[in-house]
């Protein structure tokens, strides 16, 4: 029997697949000019969503994207600024970034997957980024600041792939 206080499985699966679109689209804005990276929807490889390629310098990132919502969901009231972006084992394993979506701000978060923090979840280990949006904007922070210098950091994917950043 399914639970009725879950967000229909349906809708997770729409939420999953705006954030992955949405990140191609931004990474597709941000590289168009530069010959030498190719952005790839990955089909064939454990562990990651997303790649990008330097073909100039053969290096590839992989990046896992996790996408969140608060529009259509039964979490309590309360609950609702705060996000939670989690990677298995596997995922982190597998990929060098995580962009997380947070469809209600329209807002990216790039992590470097060695900077999420490892939790026993259930007797699993899994790999979180949790965070808050601020009820008071304080000094440009909108959000906890531990998690701001990930915010639309899209730079840092490029100084991965050897892509300096005024290459954008």
């Amino acid at each position: 029997m399914e639970d009725s206080n879950k967000t229909p499985q349906n809708i997770n699966a729409l939420v999953s697949e705006i954030g992955e679109r949405m990140v191609l689209f931004k990474l597709y804005s941000i590289i168009h000019d530069n010959s030498g990276l190719e952005i790839f929807k990955n089909y064939s490889e454990p562990g990651y969503d997303i790649g990008i390629r330097n073909t100039h310098l053969n290096k590839k990132v992989k990046i896992e994207v996790k996408t969140r919502q608060h529009l259509v969901t039964t979490t309590a009231e309360k609950s609702k600024n705060t996000c939670h972006f989690t990677l298995t084992e596997n995922e982190w394993n597998h990929s060098n970034f995580l962009i997380g979506y947070w469809i209600d701000y329209n807002d990216f978060f790039i992590v470097p997957t060695s900077e999420l923090t490892k939790t026993n979840n259930n007797k699993k280990l899994v790999y979180k980024l949790v965070f808050s949006r601020l009820k008071k904007v304080q000094s440009n922070m909108i959000y906890s600041e531990q998690v701001m210098p990930y915010l639309n950091d899209w730079a840092t994917l490029l100084e991965f792939l050897g892509t300096p950043p005024e290459q954008k």
